[in-house]
């Protein structure tokens, strides 16, 4: 059965490629088709898992077949629901009246002898608009990532969702460890022990250790956090299976070096055979990763970061 995720037109390149390192992540043997902004799993999978752990998801379900024209709307053999709504999301050029989803609900309603809710509805049926092809879909409910609650933060730290599709594009599952050799507060350690994967979290700041393992109590996680230098993920190398980290620059970078030889250093210290995420200020390019995958994230003028991929 195929999933369909639509995703955020903001960071959509990097919103697609989470959702497929999801699903590779648990199934190794899916096959995605990817439009703009809609991408299309055909995997063992459900797509709630998917869902539940994606950021850039704005909506998720299964994909019942194509259309093209609303009147003869055909693949949805679900059981029939109490309540449903059709929403339209148009992905194409072209414009798309809301006299769509009107007349799709007419349809559907009669068919299922349904009542439409537009409040709480039992099922939402996705009547999906491209440039190529109509797909209908549907979802019996909506599933939304849940992030850990944050008492202490840091006006430098990495957002939230930022650090959660860090996690993704990691590949690590439920069950897997990953280490943060530069954790701050905690946010990726966070987002990755609300997902059921264990974290291990390294600073050299005691002050930042304590605001970690405080921020960590607060949801009943038990990452171990250890106050040192980011050398020190030599000697947990054997308990991890990757590495997903935040380098700090600029006020929030304390260390003696430039930001420069600090990745530089760093990345030495990493073995090529663990996966490595990790998001540091543009213009800090080094040979070590030129072939990884980036993305860039704009902040301001003075200021776009990277996520790359290796």
């Amino acid at each position: 059965m195929s999933s369909f995720f639509v995703v955020s037109k903001q960071y959509e390149e990097l919103a697609r490629d989470e959702i497929i390192s999801i699903s590779k992540s648990y199934d190794g043997t899916s096959k995605v088709t990817v439009l703009p902004r809609l991408v299309m799993v055909s995997s063992k999978v459900p797509w709630r898992t998917i869902a539940k752990r994606a950021t850039f998801a704005r909506h998720a379900g299964i994909i019942a077949g194509t259309f093209d024209d609303v009147s003869k709307l055909e693949g949805i053999t679900m059981s029939r629901p109490e309540t449903f709504v059709c929403r339209t999301i148009n992905l194409s050029s072209k414009s798309v009246g809301s006299s769509l989803e009107r007349q799709a609900g007419a349809i559907l309603a009669k068919r299922w002898n349904s009542k439409v809710s537009l409040s709480n509805p039992q099922v939402t049926v996705y009547l999906i608009i491209t440039d190529s092809k109509n797909y209908l879909g549907y979802a019996d409910s909506q599933v939304m990532p849940l992030h850990p609650k944050k008492l202490v933060k840091h006006p430098h730290e990495i957002d939230i969702k930022l650090a959660r599709c860090m996690v993704n594009l990691s590949g690590l599952k439920e069950g897997k460890t990953l280490c943060d050799p530069f954790c701050g507060t905690g946010t990726i350690l966070l987002e990755a022990e609300s997902m059921g994967i264990s974290s291990i979290g390294i600073d050299f700041d005691k002050i930042m250790c304590k605001i970690t393992k405080k921020n960590l109590a607060a949801n009943g996680f038990g990452s171990t956090v250890i106050n040192s230098g980011f050398e020190e993920i030599k000697n947990v190398m054997g308990e991890i299976d990757g590495i997903v980290t935040d380098l700090p620059y600029g006020i929030s970078s304390r260390a003696s070096v430039s930001p420069k030889k600090l990745l530089e250093d760093f990345i030495s210290v990493i073995p090529k055979r663990k996966k490595l995420v990790m998001v540091y200020k543009k213009g800090l390019e080094v040979d070590q990763i030129s072939k990884a995958k980036k993305y860039e994230i704009y902040r301001h003028k003075s200021l776009t970061r990277v996520i790359a991929v290796t």
